[in-house]
């Protein structure tokens, strides 16, 4: 059974180049009818923090995102350090008491110059020393080889590696020793992981060996890049799934977005769910770069507000007003008007905020013209018998109730008025649309009247 993993480190918001890895491995392990494991590495204890823990996994929980197993670096020290003592008992690893100071003075090193290998001078300790100490895995000299699925064949000779560090002074694993423990017992078959971590799978590749573990396969993505070609960080500030959340992108666009970082199928761009984890294959991974364009996540933004049932859009749009502390006066709790509303104007828009500020119009008791469109208004005034005919249309609008009567029916009469006093339906169109929406864009008018109901004949 394939069983992957998504082991985030809990130093910052989950961002792009992270996300994609974690949509990768949740396909593969849905495609495959596979597990799909989130491991929490917070062994840099200085840096982890609980609140980005949490942070990480509510995004991953907003995006649909669900995993079978669960687990956290910090609760499993005691796990590493069993194994590391196994190592040394074995003669496969050493307690190293060697300070940074010591390494220095043996290579005539200066304070300010960088020791890039370790010497081995405590290869043949076997006894625990009775002060600080770190314990360092032995090494030794060959030519390392791996068959990527991405990247095909991977050499290495080990003569670029040093003894390194296993378990730390104060009894943490570094990360290469605690991943591979954790991958061994927790039967992870395949590993999908960008780029920037071909060195670390040597490395592991040796403790993997050192354990007796069966290694898992590989599958080292392209970087995804910028428009400047340079790699993303977290130093673009709009990188991180909870600006896309807050921005109004429904999560199906953003996996659909960033699964296209880097992978493809046929000449398909868009793709629902259940398209993704049916058609998604590793054979399908690109080998070259990707490129983050941000207009290119409000393109599929819109794509799929434009497809999606009503009622998981209404779901998701009441889901986003929450994340962003804003609401629509007491037109939330009118479903029947929420459903229209949306129904009728979600093909003009492209993320759920701009959905919003429209809907916006037709939610407040009153609204302000804007002052671009005043002239306008002014000039349609200016017409002949204009003023006549919107005082006779604001009287019907006024009488009738407007939720009962058939939208072509009031349709059918404001074009009579407009006939009756010889001007442009398009012009009293235009001059309603200003007085109702604020502005001179809208949705045709018989649907404004209907979104505004009873407040059309305040704002008129």
């Amino acid at each position: 059974m394939v069983k992957v993993r998504f082991a985030p480190s809990p130093t910052g918001k989950l961002h792009l180049g992270s996300l994609r890895t974690a949509i990768y491995n949740w396909l593969y392990a849905k495609h495959c009818n596979g597990k799909f494991v989130l491991r929490i590495e917070d062994t840099d204890l200085a840096r982890s923090k609980k609140e980005y823990e949490d942070s990480i996994i509510n995004d991953l929980k907003w995006l649909g995102m669900d995993y079978d197993e669960f687990y956290r670096q910090s609760d499993r020290f005691d796990v590493y350090r069993k194994y590391a003592e196994k190592l040394v008992l074995e003669g496969k690893a050493y307690y190293c008491t060697c300070s940074r100071d010591d390494i220095l003075k043996r290579q005539n090193l200066s304070d300010n110059e960088e020791v890039y290998r370790y010497d081995g001078y405590c290869r043949n300790n076997t006894l625990k020393p009775d002060k600080p100490y770190v314990i360092r895995l032995k090494i030794s000299e060959k030519i390392l080889s791996f068959n990527d699925l991405v990247k095909k064949k991977i050499s290495l000779d080990t003569k670029e590696l040093d003894d390194f560090v296993i378990l730390k002074q104060d009894g943490s694993p570094t990360y290469n020793f605690a991943v591979v423990v954790d991958d061994g017992e927790m039967g992870i078959t395949h590993i999908i992981r960008g780029e920037d971590h071909i060195t670390n799978t040597f490395k592991q590749l040796l403790v993997y060996e050192a354990l007796n573990f069966k290694a898992p396969e590989f599958a080292h993505l392209p970087l995804v890049l910028g428009k400047d070609k340079k790699p993303l960080s977290k130093r673009l500030g709009s990188i991180d799934v909870e600006y896309y959340r807050k921005t109004g992108i429904l999560p199906e666009a953003l996996i659909n977005a960033v699964a296209r970082l880097g992978w493809g199928y046929e000449n398909q761009e868009i793709f629902t769910i259940k398209d993704l984890i049916e058609k998604f294959d590793i054979k399908g991974l690109n080998r070259s770069n990707a490129i983050y364009d941000e207009d290119k996540i409000i393109f599929f933004n819109t794509k799929h507000i434009k497809m999606m049932k009503i009622d998981t859009l209404i779901k998701h749009f009441k889901e986003f007003l929450e994340a962003t502390n804003l609401n629509l006066a007491g037109k939330m709790i009118d479903e029947k008007w929420l459903n229209f509303a949306i129904e009728s104007i979600k093909d003009r828009h492209s993320t759920l905020k701009s959905l919003y500020d429209e809907l916006l119009i037709f939610a407040l008791e009153e609204i302000k013209i804007e002052k671009s469109v005043l002239e306008e208004l002014n000039y349609l005034f200016s017409e002949k018998n204009m003023s006549l005919a919107y005082e006779k249309v604001k009287d019907y609008l006024i009488q009738i109730d407007i939720n009962q009567i058939p939208g072509m029916e009031i349709e059918n009469i404001l074009r009579n008025i407009a006939t009756e006093f010889n001007i442009k339906f398009g012009d009293l169109v235009r001059v309603l649309r200003i007085k109702l929406c604020g502005t001179n864009k809208s949705p045709d008018i018989i649907t404004v009247i209907k979104l505004c109901g009873e407040i059309v004949k305040k704002r008129l």
